[in-house]
């Protein structure tokens, strides 16, 4: 079953936190590696194995493209600036443009999470960092349906 995942760069630092100027730059914290690394986990654990994972080119999505490329080693990478600068359609194109297999896209909010509603007719949604949706990618003309909706932040433990 081919598969369409958009995951959302794990947490980062802010510009200052790590000293850099750009936005761009800003690297994944501590806490956005593993949460990166336990998301690509999770995916791997429910089956999925993409053939290829596009990333932006932005520090904290390319990282987080290289922890998900370290448990899909397999997977061909690829970088695409549509995923940090847009426009949302460039990154239609760009999912539809991979005709065959399954696809890990990764990214930014609230572009990821409003292609995501997109495509499945719905309202945007809410990804949170290291977050994604996994959805089964339907054919010409159909709407993918909803696999999961992974959110690293509800697997904390709660407070008694």
């Amino acid at each position: 079953m081919d598969q369409l995942v958009f995951l959302r760069h794990g947490h980062a630092l802010g510009t200052r936190e790590a000293g850099v100027c750009c936005d761009s730059e800003r690297p994944l914290s501590p806490r956005g590696e593993e949460e990166a690394l336990a998301a690509a986990r999770r995916l791997l654990a429910s089956g999925f194995r993409p053939d290829v994972i596009v990333a932006s080119p932005f520090l904290r999505a390319a990282r987080t493209a290289d922890l998900a490329a370290s448990v899909f080693p397999a997977a061909r990478r690829e970088t695409s600036p549509a995923l940090s600068e847009g426009p949302a359609q460039a990154v239609l194109d760009l999912a539809e443009s991979t005709a065959a297999g399954s696809v890990l896209i990764v990214g930014h909010q609230p572009l990821l999470g409003a292609i995501a509603g997109f495509c499945l007719g719905a309202a945007p949604l809410d990804l949170s960092p290291a977050g994604f949706v996994r959805l089964r990618r339907g054919g010409p003309r159909a709407k993918e349906a909803l696999l999961e909706l992974y959110d690293p932040a509800s697997l904390k433990e709660q407070p008694r």
